[in-house]
């Protein structure tokens, strides 16, 4: 644990992030606040320790470079209306202009580099922006997105001018009581199903999603969030994150991680493919024991598709489980043979969260056996969260499946706690989450994630079917890449498939027939309506599949593949 820090950690309740920055910069100025490759696409070059101090400086500088390069705002306009638009590498600008943009009044807009230029455009057109930001070398989506909307576009400086620019502070003299309801930054939802919409975060929001992050485990209880940034006795945990910067957990893990927890995040090196993200968080691993004696990182992080790439290799997980103890994953579902095989190896915590929600705090019973496979399978949530499940339909196999609610705190109780999904849904009393699970059949406070609402299948016939537990199985597969069935609005079940190299679909076919045995007819695959892909499926931000944009590529294919088998 670094030594130039608090313990326990300064806790920022009712504080607007920036000044949490400065006071913790004028504190802790020597502290670390996060590390990043010195160069992301050679990490052997090794990696740079970024100060509190050094990232006070650069959110001023780059508030004082908003103001001279986009305009000045008159005070009464600094409310963040006026939208800026920023995609770029994983460094620390995400973070410094966030808060930089937010103390000269702006707010930033933050898409996803992943989603094609039209998808973009309108979310972007939806914000009303019209200035683009870039870094040295713009993101090659920018080309597009710049052809089809006239904006401003300014080029920022480097990491490395704004960490050492020697400016005086900027004015900052807002108050949470009287700004709250200010933004903090605009980001958008997954797009797994359609464009990608924005989601605001106000000041209020960050405020709940830290006291989310500080609520104490009931009596006999303990929060399995500990497992990813320690408890509130002892902050200061050092986290490998893959999760991209832009995203929600990228600005949660570079921005309220070391504001409202003391954690220290860590990144990998460049990485597009789960292979280069879990081979170069190795190699990075490996330089970051050799620099600090031995010592590593207390949890790595990974995307569903990283979590299934290290199932498949016994002796890359064997490599990661003598670097690390602790192994945390989220965004999206894992078959059940891949998180096995993690969790045999390490001790592993799959996290429930949402743009919306942040992270979700869940909690286990303090004399629980860790190595049993519903702890890694089953969540509880904190009761603090208010979530009913209130079920909506039944599985293949006949259990019933239960959809989340959650039911808006009423503000008198638990120090006037109110869930942060609330501070963006403002006049609604409970939020149907769209998160379908079911509930252990012995235990009933354990619920197992069983997918998304929004997945369901509903064929021609009117006849419906959750396809998740069907793809994790084939998936599981070591021959598969990936896999996504096919269904709604078709008369029968079809898969997209992208197989390792030198496998066919009848080296996968054993475990395609067996998921149909446990499939209803309308949904059992029948050989010749395997589509094999040539391409990685396109991917949200956070490494899921973009359902709706695979199957728009393939449109032409799949119209073929159910013509020709009439």
């Amino acid at each position: 644990m670094d030594t130039s820090r608090s313990t326990p950690w300064p806790q920022a309740a009712n504080e607007l992030l920036p000044h949490t920055l400065f006071k913790l910069a004028a504190q802790y100025p020597s502290a670390t606040y996060a590390e990043f490759p010195i160069d992301p696409d050679r990490i052997e070059d090794g990696y740079r320790k970024i100060t509190f101090a050094e990232v006070a400086n650069a959110v001023h500088a780059t508030a004082w470079w908003i103001e001279r390069n986009v305009g000045k705002l008159r005070e009464e306009e600094k409310t963040g209306a006026q939208t800026l638009v920023y995609m770029g590498p994983n460094d620390i600008r995400y973070a410094v202009l966030c808060l930089g943009s937010v103390i000269a009044g702006y707010k930033m807009l933050l898409p996803s580099p992943r989603y094609g230029a039209k998808a973009l455009v309108e979310l972007i057109e939806s914000v009303d922006a019209k200035v683009m930001l870039t870094p040295e070398l713009p993101m090659p989506v920018v080309q597009g997105v710049l052809s089809n909307r006239s904006m401003k576009t300014l080029q920022i400086p480097s990491v490395e001018e704004l960490l050492k620019r020697n400016v005086e502070p900027y004015p900052y003299k807002k108050t949470f009581r009287e700004h709250s309801q200010e933004p903090l930054i605009c980001l958008h939802t997954s797009g797994t199903t359609g464009f990608p919409k924005p989601i605001l975060w106000t000041h209020e929001w960050a405020n709940s999603a830290g006291r989310t992050m500080h609520l104490d485990a009931p009596t006999g209880y303990d929060m399995e969030q500990q497992l990813l940034y320690g408890s509130a006795e002892g902050r200061g945990m050092r986290v490998m994150l893959l999760f991209p910067a832009f995203h929600a957990s990228g600005i949660i893990g570079m921005v309220l991680f070391p504001l409202q927890l003391g954690v220290i995040p860590i990144y990998p090196p460049t990485w597009m493919t789960p292979a280069s993200g879990v081979e170069g968080t190795l190699k990075a691993l490996d330089i970051i024991a050799t620099r600090d004696g031995g010592v590593t990182v207390d949890s790595v992080t990974l995307v569903p598709p990283c979590v299934e790439y290290l199932g498949k290799r016994p002796e890359t997980l064997r490599k990661l489980s003598q670097r690390t103890q602790q192994v945390v994953w989220g965004g999206g579902s894992v078959s059940r043979a891949a998180s096995a095989s993690v969790a045999a190896q390490l001790s592993v915590l799959n996290v429930m969260a949402s743009t919306e929600l942040g992270i979700w705090p869940s909690i286990r019973r303090s004399d629980a056996d860790l190595s049993q496979t519903v702890y890694w399978e089953y969540t509880t949530p904190h009761p603090a969260l208010n979530i009913q499940f209130d079920p909506v339909s039944s599985s293949t196999d006949g259990a019933t499946l239960y959809e989340a609610v959650m039911i808006r705190n009423n503000g008198t109780e638990l120090d006037g706690y109110i869930q942060p999904i609330f501070s963006i849904f403002l006049d609604e009393k409970e939020r149907r989450l769209g998160d379908l699970f079911t509930q252990h059949p012995q235990n009933p406070e354990l619920w197992k994630h069983y997918g998304r609402a929004d997945d369901l299948l509903v064929f021609l016939t009117n006849e419906k079917f959750f396809p998740t537990a069907a793809e994790q199985r084939i998936a599981s597969h070591a021959g598969v890449a990936e896999v996504v069935m096919v269904g709604t609005r078709r008369p029968r079940a079809s898969l997209v498939v992208r197989l390792e190299d030198g496998v066919g679909v009848s080296d996968i076919w054993d475990v395609v027939d067996d998921v149909n045995k446990d499939s209803p007819v309308y949904a059992r695959v029948e050989r010749q309506m395997i589509l094999v892909a040539g391409e990685p499926f396109p991917k949200t931000a956070k490494g899921t599949v973009q359902k709706k944009a695979l199957l728009e590529f393939y449109d032409k294919e799949l119209g073929a593949l159910y013509e020709g088998s009439r």
